[in-house]
């Protein structure tokens, strides 16, 4: 699969994307992502469960799309994988937010290989 969105014009030898303001979604999805954390997550989870010193020290530096898969394969507790693909990814965006990175006009998209190649680094909390 080729790139598209953030990654639409990088060089295929980019296999590292490290993002760290890099606007990788759009308000509109981080929207739908806390529709889905709140109908979903919240059940389950505080905020404080995916900002924390231990979630940050978890997942900084690891792709994107392991962060999705984890979610995808593991939640919510009582049916994994019965969200959407797409309701997934909204859950990974609002994470995005949740942790300080900004939105942009591109929509971030749940092709495997793109979201591999998104390495993350999260700002410093406030």
């Amino acid at each position: 699969m080729s790139a598209q969105g953030p990654l639409a014009n990088a060089p295929l030898s980019a296999a590292m994307f490290v993002v760290d303001s890099a606007k990788l979604y759009t308000e509109t999805q981080a929207s739908e992502g806390a529709k889905v954390w709140t109908g979903t997550c919240a059940g389950c989870h505080e905020t404080k469960d995916v900002t924390s010193a231990d979630f940050r020290t978890k997942w900084v530096g690891r792709s994107l799309f392991e962060l999705y898969e984890q979610i995808r394969t593991t939640m919510p507790d009582d049916g994994p994988g019965t969200l959407t693909r797409e309701q997934y990814l909204h859950s990974v965006v609002y994470i995005l937010k949740l942790n300080g990175l900004p939105a942009g006009e591109t929509p971030l998209v749940s092709d495997s290989a793109t979201m591999s190649m998104l390495k993350f680094e999260l700002p410093t909390p406030p």
